[in-house]
C-alpha cells in the first residue's frame, strides 16, 4: 500500500482546485475544476480501487 503516492497527490491537487472553486467561484476557477478536478477525482478513485484489489489478490483475501 506505499505505492500509492501518485494517486495522493493527485488527489490532493483535485481538493485544492476544488477548494480554490469553493472559495472564489469565478469562470475560470469553475473550467479547471470541471475539466481538471473531477476527472483527477475519477482517475484517482479507479487507480486507488485498482491498487487495493491488486494488493488483496496477492495476499489471498480476495
Amino acid at each position: 500500500m506505499t505505492r500509492l503516492r501518485l494517486q495522493a497527490w493527485a488527489a490532493i491537487i483535485a481538493l485544492l482546485i476544488t477548494a480554490a472553486f469553493a472559495i472564489h467561484p469565478g469562470p475560470y476557477e469553475m473550467a479547471l475544476f470541471v475539466f481538471f478536478a473531477q476527472p483527477l477525482f475519477v482517475i484517482v478513485f479507479i487507480s486507488y480501487g485498482w491498487r487495493v484489489a491488486k494488493d488483496l489478490r496477492s495476499k489471498g483475501v480476495i
